[in-house]
């Protein structure tokens, strides 16, 4: 009887096992990198590579990479990283939503989109979208109490949904950290993305009436927003400070009026995503957040006092563990309107 009882256990564990070994399936072997700019732009496309190069580290899987492809028709390299024998592939921008999960339909092959809730499939198409807010609510409350002016600026390269989170978050903590600031908000263009020249013409304008801190949102075009802050000086001679996102300036930063970077950390959901390829659950939303750890500021520039740092860590612990509610506010119409009742003056 003892035997057979014991027969029965391992018989027991044995499928057990063989379930688990089912379920937990081996990584993928070749994931495709799409991105619209050059992966070394020190923001959202540099991150979006990197991000990827850490997990491919830790899965042991190569990377197919295709960069600088622009906004247009993309369908050619997606194929093409298809043919390859990509086992998944990055759509790394939010202007790849329509492309993307129709190359998904049509070969099989898993995609990961950015921004497009409404096409996640099971098995097929996963998401990553942002809650970036958090984030931003720090660095807002942070360039309250740097300016000297009182006169704050966002330079944004468009207003897609991240963007404007963005911008509303920075809004909220500028106006609870300095109730007498005002606030500037321009947009270079529709999908500007890239645009450095406007952006720059954008930034001195803001400067030249006051401005002294930037939050500046642009990929590409956020070095014309260093570039600006570097070289026109504030109304009172002081320094113009910019504050970037995504990314880490500090190695062009000549002038030393990087303040800081709401950063991401995009090997954060890479890593869930990876997991659920693993697991049997690709094909759901993943979210860039405070939360998981993937949105932190960069390291203060040394011209912040010691006060500030020290209060600054206190609101950081007070979003994070919700005391501090931070307004959610994806849509262009609802940010305006949000900008105009929060800066009336």
């Amino acid at each position: 009887m003892r035997r057979i009882l014991i027969s029965i256990l391992t018989l027991i564990l044995v499928i057990g096992l063989a379930g688990v070994l089912a379920i937990a399936g081996d990584p993928p072997k070749l994931v495709g990198l799409a991105i619209p700019e050059a992966g070394t732009d020190k923001g959202w496309n540099e991150q979006g590579k990197v991000g990827l190069e850490a997990i491919a580290k830790k899965y042991g899987f190569k990377i197919e990479l295709g960069e600088a492809l622009g906004y247009g028709d993309i369908k050619p390299t997606l194929r093409d990283m298809v043919k390859k024998g990509c086992d998944l592939i990055v759509c790394h921008a939010a202007g790849y939503q329509t492309v993307a999960p129709e190359i998904a339909r049509e070969t099989g092959v898993k995609i990961i989109t950015i921004e497009n809730h409404k096409d996640i499939t099971p098995g097929l198409i996963s998401d990553i979208d942002t809650q970036p807010q958090g984030g931003s609510y720090i660095a807002g409350w942070l360039a309250g109490k740097m300016t000297r002016s009182n006169i704050v600026g966002i330079v944004t390269s468009a207003e897609p949904p991240t963007w404007n989170r963005m911008s509303a978050g920075f809004a909220q903590g500028l106006k609870t950290s300095n109730p007498n600031c005002k606030l500037l908000y321009s947009v270079i263009g529709e999908e500007a993305y890239a645009d450095a020249a406007g952006a720059k013409r954008n930034t001195v304008d803001q400067i030249a009436v006051g401005a002294d801190v930037i939050f500046g949102m642009g990929d590409g075009a956020s070095f014309g927003m260093l570039q600006a802050c570097s070289t026109k000086k504030a109304k009172d001679g002081g320094k113009a400070w910019f504050i970037d996102v995504i990314g880490d300036k500090r190695s062009i930063d000549k002038k030393d009026v990087l303040l800081t970077s709401v950063l991401w950390d995009m090997s954060v959901v890479y890593d869930e995503i990876i997991k659920s390829y693993m697991d049997g659950t690709y094909g759901k939303e993943h979210w860039v957040t405070m939360d998981n750890g993937a949105i932190y500021l960069l390291e203060l520039n040394k011209a912040v006092p010691q006060d500030i740092r020290t209060e600054l860590k206190t609101i950081e612990k007070k979003v994070k563990s919700g005391a501090i509610q931070v307004v959610d506010l994806p849509v262009a119409a609802d940010l305006h309107k949000y900008l105009r009742k929060t800066f009336s003056k």
